[in-house]
């Protein structure tokens, strides 16, 4: 019979006492009165009970990621591709690592997926992938575990970051446009959607600055709403630009499709660069010319840095950089006139 594992919870019911007064207690921290807090130690020993710092010097972690549904099993694959490697990379080193979803309902009601709900006290740290709202990323960083947020960021909590420089990619694939002769350049995505629309929107808006280009309200398309869905009900401007910057391969697959329903042809008439360099930029027709943003990358610096996070939980939190390149296909048209001599 396998023996059932001992959790604050735990020793918490055995006590009739909150998991907080245990978790005082054990951690030797003020509220807990002497007589209680030797008793609460006592049955921890007696029960077998192993605490969070003895797990951390053992060399098989129990991670957790928790994602949100509209990233994961809404959109294309690049939240799953950094699972695939999170989870392979773990395994090597024999860790084990839960996957959590996270539904639209519990993330508007601060309420933990039933699964994380039930194992999060057993768990050595713990990764966000996706942007989640700021209250629900308190509640989570709140927790006496490390975490380590994927692909984006929240400037009101120190938690350590793995990003990709958006706002370098959004000013570089607005550069590159420039240099292929174009001079009307619109830009696709909600930037108060996530920390890295808004980082690519500021990057974008910058190049347009710096080459003294207009910036026009219609041409900012949002093709998805506020849980992230795409959808084609929106309208193309009467006036088109001569290429879009898309903040992602979908965004650019749903414009493709409402031009070519409007009888726009990409590259011909319209051009479009994207970011991710998912499979779906791949199979489109035209193929998307779009920045590679290493999903391996992300997956082996988190937890590079959840494993040193491990081993110095006082340390001042940090951004941790992927690095991105532009894959050219078939997706952007030059503008350029050729030189006759």
């Amino acid at each position: 019979m396998t023996k059932e594992k001992v959790t604050l919870d735990t020793i918490a019911s055995k006590l009739g006492i909150t998991k907080v007064t245990v978790s005082k207690a054990l951690k030797n921290q003020p509220g807990v009165s002497e007589a209680l807090k030797k008793q609460i130690i006592e049955i921890a020993q007696q029960m077998g009970y192993v605490s969070r710092k003895e797990k951390s010097s053992q060399t098989a972690y129990k991670l957790g990621l928790i994602v949100p549904k509209r990233f994961f099993l809404e959109i294309d694959d690049f939240y799953t591709k950094i699972f695939y490697y999170l989870n392979r990379e773990c395994a090597l080193l024999h860790y084990s690592l839960s996957l959590y979803i996270l539904e639209p309902r519990e993330e508007d009601t601060l309420t933990y997926p039933l699964a994380f709900s039930q194992e999060y006290s057993e768990l050595n740290g713990l990764f966000i992938a996706g942007e989640i709202n700021s209250n629900y990323l308190k509640s989570l960083s709140d927790l006496p575990i490390p975490v380590v947020a994927i692909d984006f960021y929240k400037n009101n909590l120190r938690l350590d970051y793995i990003v990709s420089d958006n706002y370098r990619m959004g000013y570089f694939t607005t550069n590159y446009l420039v240099e292929q002769g174009h001079k009307a350049i619109g830009f696709v995505g909600n930037p108060n959607y996530t920390s890295s629309v808004m980082d690519r929107y500021c990057g974008y808006f910058r190049a347009l600055t710096e080459h003294g280009l207009e910036h026009r309200q219609d041409w900012n398309i949002v093709n998805n709403d506020e849980s992230g869905k795409y959808h084609l009900d929106f309208s193309l401007p009467e006036q088109l630009p001569t290429a879009f910057v898309c903040y992602c391969d979908m965004a650019a697959h749903i414009l493709l499709s409402k031009l070519q329903i409007s009888g726009v042809r990409v590259p011909e008439d319209v051009s479009l660069i994207s970011f991710d360099n998912t499979d779906l930029s791949q199979t489109m027709v035209p193929a998307l010319t779009t920045m590679h943003i290493d999903k391996f990358e992300f997956a082996e610096k988190a937890l590079k840095r959840m494993q040193w996070r491990l081993q110095h939980p006082d340390e001042e939190a940090q951004f941790v950089y992927v690095n991105s390149t532009l894959i050219e296909r078939d997706s952007v048209k030059s503008l350029l006139v050729p030189s006759l001599i």
